[in-house]
This record gives structure tokens, sequence and C-alpha cells, in this order.
């Protein structure tokens, strides 16, 4: 809203969450599936792996840091993953409102 044009912000963090660079989309796509999974029908031990295999995927494309500012650039990006991950495939592309 505050922005002179769409480009300033959204369309530079696209660039960064969905080029080489960074993986920033793949880090919101494992805290989903992290989020959502269950042991439902599975044995302990293959849910435990199912798991730790998210969790050791997670630590390769966001490894811990104690840097502040290196933090809060990692939480930006997962914001901006999830508001477009969120978005509703029915929306009009210019506008955004529903047809």
């Amino acid at each position: 809203m505050f922005l002179t044009t769409a480009k300033e912000e959204m369309w530079d963090n696209m660039k960064v969450m969905y080029g080489n660079e960074k993986n920033s989309s793949r880090v919101s796509e494992i805290y989903e599936r992290l989020f959502e999974l269950k042991q439902r029908d599975k044995f302990v031990p293959e849910f435990y792996d199912k798991l730790k295999g998210l969790i050791d995927e997670l630590d390769t494309h966001q490894p811990v840091v104690t840097d502040a500012a290196t933090l809060r650039r990692c939480r930006q990006d997962f914001a901006v993953s999830k508001f477009l991950s969120g978005l509703s495939s029915s929306l009009h592309p210019r506008c955004g409102v529903r047809y």
C-alpha cells in the first residue's frame, strides 16, 4: 500500500525466494509439512523417520543463526512465502478480486 510500485518489494522478494540463491519457498513447504505431520496409521519409527527427515532438510535450508539481521531476513522470507502459498487460485491476477 505504501510502495510506489509493486516491483519495489513483491517482485524483488519473489526473485530471491524462487531463485537459486535462497530457497525460502522450500522452507515454507517444510514448515507446512511439519505442522501437518501426524502419526496416523504409521508405526512410531516410521513417523519419527519422517519427522527427522523434515527437520534435517530444514536445517540444510535454514541453519540456526545467532545474527539478528539474518534471523529477521529468514522470518520475512518465511512470511512472504506463506502469503504467496496461501493465495487463492481463483483470484484475478491483476486486482486480486474473485471472479
